[in-house]
Formats: structure tokens, sequence, C-alpha cells
């Protein structure tokens, strides 16, 4: 779904007025008919660094990842983690995107196999890209991506 008219309403409910009921009723069908018949080892939410997730109370990732999950029968998986704060993306060119969250994530721990990071929103692929490195460097046999909406 394009990030744009009710793509980017779905979204603003969720994350900045809390609109969880959108996650089970409208995001979670959206990005399964996306995906397919894919299965996977885990899924994975993008991780929002401790204090974004103190200010907001919670990460909007996270309730579509264990969405898709729940409906794929698959497990969700934490080990994916911020380890140093990062700016807002939404004013970044693309290269200020890739350089703010080049070494933001780490992992806690090994997750072999097949996995699904999940995010709200890709814009440049910029942090889909550095949470697949970082998953890739923690032993993921593979890394594939499902977001909400897309700006392109």
């Amino acid at each position: 779904m394009k990030y744009e008219g009710v793509g980017k309403k779905i979204v603003h409910a969720l994350k900045y007025r809390g609109y969880k009921q959108v996650v089970e009723r409208l995001a979670v069908p959206l990005m399964l008919e996306t995906l397919g018949d894919g299965r996977f080892d885990a899924v994975v939410p993008v991780p929002l660094h401790r204090s974004r997730l103190r200010k907001r109370g919670f990460n909007q990732a996270e309730l579509l990842a264990r969405g898709v999950a729940e409906r794929m029968k698959a497990t969700v998986s934490d080990t994916l983690q911020v380890v140093r704060s990062t700016r807002e993306q939404v004013e970044l060119s693309a290269a200020q995107r890739r350089a703010n969250v080049a070494g933001a994530y780490g992992a806690t721990e090994a997750l072999p196999g097949k996995l699904l990071v999940v995010d709200d929103v890709f814009t440049t692929g910029a942090t889909m890209s550095a949470c697949a490195a970082t998953l890739l460097r923690a032993g993921a046999k593979e890394v594939h991506a499902v977001t909400l909406c897309r700006t392109c």
C-alpha cells in the first residue's frame, strides 16, 4: 500500500494516536496478502530505541510483527536491538538515512534460519537494510522484509 491517502492515515492512526485496532482489522491482512504462502522461522520487528518506546508507549512494528506471526503460526523474536539512538528519519535524505542507521542495530543472540523483518513504512530501505545486515551477521540464512506501506 502506498504511504499516502488511506495508507498514511492508517499508519498515523496507529503510530501517533495509538489506534491499535488497525493492526488486526486492516494492517495484518494487507501485509499477509503481500507475503503469500511464505514460511519463516521467526518474525522480527524493527526495534525502537528505549527513549522513543517510552515516549510512544509501544512499538508499532512489534504490534504488526505479532499480528503477522500469529496468523502465520511463527514465533516473534526480539533479538534485534537498538544499540545507539538515531534521529527521526522523516526529513532525512536517502544518504542521511543510511548514515543515521549505520551501526544502530545489534543482535542479542544468533538467529539462524529464514527470517521476516517487519516495519510500518518502507521509504529508502535504509532501516531494513541495516536490520537485515545485522541479522545476517548473527547467523540468519535468509532475511525477508514486509511493511504496511511504502513511499515509492
